[in-house]
């Protein structure tokens, strides 16, 4: 993809892993900045029946962001942090047995002092980038405890967020992308490693198991660990014959399905609509961003700014490149999974904290050790009453210690 469409430089053709550093185009900011500054908030409800932001975020939350894009937010600022603060670098993978085309990479790599720790693939997922672990990737490095190794880490944007580019072919599923992934590890030089994923990366990781050369992913922690019930489990619902836990579980998973995932099917299914929709409204795609983030992070306060560098990270070069992964990467090929015995570790955050607005999906991340185990070699199960999707956002200290407590256990 030219500069010009991704308003950022990105090396062409870089066969090795490249110094980059990101730069986005000031001409886009501007003219981002200025499009702030002339949105239109949609007409609202009157009443109350919206406060909890079920429907969308309300308009007065949507006006106040854009009146802060338009006069205060600073992309600078951001992008000199993220610069600044991690070791970026480039890369184009060619093709695999997967997928027949090169694919051009953004990754940040950081490496422990002890030349023989384990690596560590940090795999994110959507509304998110690499920088979802911003605040974790030093204590994995460099960890304050010194009973716990440090551990060389790997964060990646997948291709069409952030700063890799997208994929310009149909059907770059999550076995294509296990590929790239296992590829990039290995002109690391990385012939073990263990994964830490989240999210959509949580369904990479789980086709890298089953397709990736036994031995070489030592370990799979992940954030988000996706049990859905048999026909069994329903059966014993309806009779009220499952345990209290499970019974919790399935209660807010079916309320999940029933009222928070609009998003999911539109992106599934119409993605391109959605992404030539938001293709000139950057304020309009913080919203859809915003909405989610809200949903599921169980009271986290997000600043504008993290709202608008997220949402502006996943904008810069098009929408559609990311809001299409619903459609490939979770295609139904991706909810039939083969159990894994590779050792697995899940940590699991709550969402029925005092501030989160959607009680009723409180245990939607405490599926049953005994479910998780259907799926995987489960060593480790670290159970928190809050959290929220975006753990390592909001509670890095814990998130860190989990991660490195479980691979201590792998090395």
């Amino acid at each position: 993809m030219a500069e010009s469409a991704l308003n950022f430089a990105f090396p062409s053709n870089a066969s090795s892993p490249t110094p980059f550093t990101i730069q986005v185009d000031q001409g886009f900011v501007d003219e981002s900045t200025l499009k702030a500054s002339l949105y239109r908030p949609s007409i609202d409800i009157l009443d109350d029946s919206n406060d909890n932001w079920l429907e969308g975020p309300p308009s007065a939350n949507m006006t106040a962001l854009a009146d802060y894009w338009a006069n205060e937010y600073d992309w600078t600022t951001q992008q000199d942090y993220i610069n600044g603060n991690h070791s970026h670098f480039a890369i184009t993978v060619p093709e695999t047995p997967a997928w027949p085309h090169e694919v051009p990479l953004h990754f940040i790599h950081e490496r422990a002092n002890d030349e023989e720790a384990l690596p560590l693939l940090l795999l994110h997922g959507w509304p998110s980038t690499s920088m979802e672990w911003h605040k974790v990737i030093g204590p994995l490095v460099s960890p304050d405890n010194a009973s716990f190794a440090g551990h060389h880490v790997v964060a990646p944007d997948l291709p069409g967020f952030g700063f890799s580019p997208a994929v310009t072919h149909a059907g770059f599923d999550a076995k294509a992308i296990a590929g790239v992934m296992d590829d990039l590890m290995g002109r690391l030089g990385y012939d073990r490693y263990g994964i830490v994923s989240t999210d959509l990366g949580w369904w990479v990781t789980m086709k890298m198991l089953e397709v990736v050369r036994s031995g070489r992913i030592v370990g799979h922690f992940c954030d988000f660990f996706l049990v859905q019930a048999t026909a069994e489990d329903t059966e014993r619902y309806m009779k009220n014959q499952t345990t209290p836990e499970e019974t919790r579980y399935m209660a807010s998973s079916m309320e999940w399905y029933a009222q928070h995932t609009g998003y999911q099917y539109v992106q599934q299914l119409q993605p391109l609509a959605v992404g030539q929709a938001f293709s000139d409204s950057p304020v309009g795609f913080a919203g859809w961003v915003w909405h989610l983030l809200e949903s599921v992070s169980d009271g986290y306060p997000y600043s504008f700014d993290e709202i608008i560098t997220t949402a502006l990270s996943l904008f810069v070069q098009g929408t559609y490149g990311n809001l299409r992964y619903y459609k490939y990467a979770l295609d139904p090929a991706a909810f039939v999974l083969e159990r894994t015995n590779v050792p697995t570790g899940v940590s699991q955050w709550g969402l029925g904290s005092p501030g989160s607005k959607f009680p009723g999906i409180a245990d939607l991340n405490f599926a049953p050790r005994s479910w998780l185990e259907r799926m995987a070699n489960i060593r480790e199960v670290y159970r928190h009453p809050s959290g929220g999707h975006f753990p390592a956002l909001s509670e890095p200290s814990s998130w860190a210690a989990d991660v490195l407590h479980f691979f201590q256990t792998c090395i």
